[in-house]
């Protein structure tokens, strides 16, 4: 199912009802569809989560070796 939105090509006004008039012609422009869980690759994902989990790993054993060392100089 394709989706879209009103561009108008002129000027927009308000009639007294609170209907939108346009002084020039109403298109339809077409919209990508919105987004699904369903779209998302399975390997990509665990690609992403692990890249993710190293980062934070590495970060986490960095500041973990760094409390040792200083630990030890005191």
């Amino acid at each position: 199912m394709s989706s879209g939105v009103l561009r108008c090509d002129g000027v927009v006004t308000v009639a007294g009802d609170g209907a939108p008039l346009c002084s020039g012609v109403w298109t339809l422009v077409p919209v990508p569809e919105p987004f699904s869980v369903e779209q998302l690759d399975p390997a990509m994902l665990a690609a992403a989560f692990t890249a993710g989990f190293v980062l934070l790993g590495t970060c986490w054993l960095s500041g973990k070796l760094c409390r040792v060392l200083l630990s030890m100089i005191n």
